[in-house]
């Protein structure tokens, strides 16, 4: 951090640069306000329990270009550690963003929750994880905490029967969930569940089907299909027109935007930053596209 801010906070704490949770001497509010600090980026070191295991370089990019134009709109979130450093919690994309901007600093809140919890509940409520990132994390937190599905669900906010179907992917061939990983995460979530709560027997071909765009109602059809002794068909009409699955996305996007437009006087601030880096990376595809 700056000589200056470094001073200041020294004067503000007593004499000390390490922060602690809850003080309230910076601005004399409550313990349970969030405190913004500037830290120095080597100070603050990465978590090895990251939830999120994939970093597209494409989405880092268009986050530095958003951060570079409009500020940090969220800071990261860390845990202090002995000696003065910091334990990354979440904002790791935020982050390595700082990092290809070639910032020395970075704005961050200091929280004292599990690490585990918080870095999950952070990266859900940005940019989804993937479907088996989502998935480990869970399965994580149930091993670290031997969490009920009831307890966990509770924990990330999300309805008991989601949890059970999101863990159930981990039950998926290890050459599936890597391949997934590496480069089919265009593959919903709700696709990867319809095939991990099907037969074994069948998963490979769903899976197959899955690459090539099969929707979840095919799959569904398909599963009735094999249960009735039918061979399974899971391809759908038509061959993959990638033109038509363009035009698709855009129509969906505008409507999208409409329903933002109607519902403007709801954004909170991550939803902000959200719209910015969609903002940025339409820019960008529209100028690669010239």
């Amino acid at each position: 951090m700056s000589r200056k801010f470094e001073r200041k906070t020294k004067e503000l704490l007593g004499g000390t640069s390490t922060l602690s949770i809850g003080t309230d001497k910076l601005f004399g509010t409550s313990a349970g306000f969030p405190h913004v600090v500037e830290l120095d980026i080597d100070r603050v070191h990465r978590n090895p329990d990251q939830p999120r295991r994939h970093f597209d370089e494409a989405e880092l990019r268009s986050l530095a270009a958003s951060i570079d134009r409009y500020g940090l709109q969220n800071p990261i979130l860390v845990r202090p550690l002995p000696q003065g450093d910091y334990l990354l919690i979440g904002g790791e994309r935020r982050v390595r963003a700082h990092e290809i901007l070639g910032r020395k600093t970075v704005f961050a809140i200091l929280t004292s929750g599990d690490p585990d919890e918080i870095g999950l509940i952070d990266n859900v409520q940005r940019v989804d994880l993937n479907a088996v990132e989502y998935a480990a994390a869970l399965a994580r937190l149930v091993e670290k905490h031997g969490y009920t599905h009831d307890e966990l669900a509770a924990v990330v906010g999300k309805d008991r029967t989601d949890i059970t179907k999101l863990l159930a992917i981990l039950t998926l061939p290890a050459d599936m969930l890597e391949e997934y990983a590496a480069s089919c995460t265009r593959v919903s979530r709700s696709v990867l569940i319809e095939i991990a709560a099907a037969p074994d027997d069948l998963r490979p071909a769903l899976w197959e089907q899955a690459k090539e765009g099969a929707s979840v109602k095919a799959v569904r059809q398909a599963k009735r299909d094999h249960a009735q002794g039918q061979s399974p068909s899971v391809r759908e009409a038509g061959p993959h027109d990638p033109e038509r699955t363009l035009q698709a996305s855009v129509k969906r996007i505008i409507r999208d935007v409409a329903v933002v437009r109607e519902q403007r006087h709801l954004l909170d601030t991550a939803h902000r930053e959200r719209l910015l880096q969609l903002r940025a990376e339409i820019d960008a595809i529209l100028q690669s596209a010239d």
